[in-house]
């Protein structure tokens, strides 16, 4: 199952970590004993995977600080830090800036977030569909008012919204798939990307990095398409909800021999305003000093440039990212 190979993938991983030396032979930091949560996302996701391979990094070189990673999402990680639910997330500029001018589907200003690094990655929304159904493009499903089974994941995440946004742009709306006999499920990755593999549903709609494992296992074991969207749309994305225009590389999945246009959000590490500038200023240092073994763990994080760290950022910057960012040039 495509589920028990993705936590294999996650153990590999967490081993891969325990078991490399760090660049530092002894931590180099030393602060007094805090636990710390980090609100990530689906297991299986990138969320999950950036987020095991910060705080294993963290773990390693700060002294006294221990950790534990919760699920989460693009939507509901901006209220879990602003309350201090968790003190750091993942989160994508989109909802970030939602959440501090109080925009839908905020309902009020979350003010108590800062970003600690833009991490240069994008989420592309990816519209899977078996090959089966037959379709493959968006409009078409929408033009044959077809009971679609789709799965757009977990309620309160960006990648959901993403996808709901999407969907309705191209006539797909929940309130139409419902009202056509289809189905509209919200499920943790895995859980999804399997129930589709077994064909209890027929269509997986979400964003992720280009080339995640989970999506790679799909296209390996089930004969998928993934739909574009349509031009019109995607200017509507960016200009309504400020997503960024993206293309898919052909050759990245099974059976894709295609480019295939979508939009794309990028990711944002960002924590609780309260958290310690001495802390934060660590952090942001080893992230960016020890890309090389980051990079060992996945390929996503060779995007990571401390000149981009700082910029294009939806919320203030903390002070101890800033200063980071200033020791390098990056900020003035």
């Amino acid at each position: 199952m495509i589920k028990k190979q993705t936590i294999a993938v996650v153990i590999a991983l967490l081993v891969l970590f325990i078991s490399m030396p760090s660049c530092f032979a002894a931590a180099k930091f030393k602060i007094s004993p805090m636990q710390i949560t980090a609100a990530a996302g689906s297991t299986g996701g990138s969320w999950f995977i950036i987020s095991t391979a910060f705080f294993s990094l963290f773990g390693d070189n700060i002294q006294g600080l221990s950790y534990s990673i919760i699920p989460g999402g693009g939507v509901a990680n901006s209220i879990t830090v602003n309350k201090k639910d968790a003190q750091f997330g993942m989160g994508y500029n989109t909802n970030l800036w939602a959440a501090v001018n109080g925009q839908a589907p905020y309902k009020e200003k979350l003010v108590n977030n800062r970003a600690i690094a833009n991490l240069n990655i994008s989420s592309v929304l990816h519209p899977w569909i078996l090959k089966s159904a037959g379709f493959s493009n968006l409009r078409e499903i929408a033009a044959k008012k077809h009971r679609l089974k789709v799965d757009t994941g977990p309620r309160g995440t960006g990648g959901e919204l993403a996808a709901q946004r999407a969907l309705a742009l191209h006539g797909l709306s929940y309130e139409n798939i419902k009202a056509w006999g289809g189905s509209v499920t919200h499920s943790a990755y895995t859980e999804a990307i399997d129930r589709m593999q077994d064909g209890h549903i027929e269509s997986f709609v979400n964003d992720d990095i280009v080339g995640v494992p989970v999506y790679i296992e799909l296209s390996q074991a089930r004969d998928v398409v993934l739909m574009p969207q349509d031009p019109e749309v995607i200017k509507k994305m960016a200009g309504e909800y400020g997503y960024t225009p993206a293309v898919i590389p052909a050759n990245v999945y099974r059976g894709q021999t295609r480019e295939v246009p979508s939009t794309a959000q990028s990711h944002v590490f960002f924590c609780n305003k309260d958290m310690p500038d001495d802390l934060v200023y660590e952090m942001t240092k080893l992230i960016f000093t020890n890309k090389p073994r980051l990079v060992a763990t996945h390929k996503l994080f060779e995007r990571l440039n401390p000149a981009v760290g700082p910029k294009d950022l939806p919320i203030p910057v903390h002070p101890g990212a800033a200063r980071y960012y200033k020791e390098v040039g990056a900020l003035k």
